[in-house]
């Protein structure tokens, strides 16, 4: 019997299946969720704002406490002025995934300076439904009818926003925590984002298990 070089025999490949399901990962310590947070940041997946480990577990562990899985808290939590907040569009995915919405209605009525944005919804086991506005007369009064930016380019969508965000707000601030809406508290930042007087200390993924 002649000798075989283990070396040259290639190990059998286990044959691709199609059908299966792949559940998001979810972490079950700081560790897991810091090692996360430093793959996430170097994929260059994370949002502009995003993409420091540092952040990026404090996305994860704010995302936890509201229900959404870790790559869906990176996209939709967003650090404003230093306190997290979620993005319009997930605050009302976890609304309607709480299974609390019955009914849920947005319009935006009107033109120019006559536009009024409504936002109504049905909670269940309640008797009315609440409904909140946002018009431009509103804004205007604000300071953000003619603000640089989003306000400029998408006057009807940020208004229905505003009426979203206090509806939401006002009506399951159970299922959002009490998180504010990421493009009302952007709305009443008076300089740039996350501006701190005093540099924040570094966090170590370390730091952050000990905690733990």
């Amino acid at each position: 019997m002649t000798g075989t070089n283990l070396a040259t025999v290639a190990s059998p490949r286990v044959p691709l299946r199609a059908g299966g399901n792949i559940a998001a990962i979810v972490p079950q310590d700081a560790e897991q969720a810091w090692r996360m947070a430093e793959m996430i940041a170097k994929s260059g997946l994370a949002p502009r704002d995003m993409q420091s480990p540092e952040k990026i577990v404090t996305a994860i562990f704010t995302g936890l406490e509201i229900g959404l899985k870790p790559m869906q808290a990176v996209q939709s939590i967003a650090v404003v002025n230093g306190r997290p907040t979620v993005w319009g569009d997930a605050a009302l995915g976890l609304v309607e995934a709480s299974g609390l919405l019955e009914d849920f209605e947005e319009i935006v009525e009107g033109d120019g300076d006559a536009m009024v944005a409504r936002c109504r919804a049905k909670r269940q086991g309640r008797a009315s439904a609440i409904e909140r506005t946002f018009s431009a007369v509103d804004a205007k009064a604000a300071g953000l009818w003619n603000k640089s930016g989003p306000w400029q380019q998408y006057k009807r969508r940020m208004l229905q926003l505003r009426a979203r965000a206090f509806t939401l707000r006002d009506g399951f601030a159970d299922v959002l925590k009490g998180l504010q809406i990421t493009e009302e508290a952007r709305d009443y930042s008076l300089g740039p984002v996350e501006t701190n007087t005093v540099p924040a200390a570094r966090v170590t993924g370390a730091d952050l298990i000990a905690q733990a």
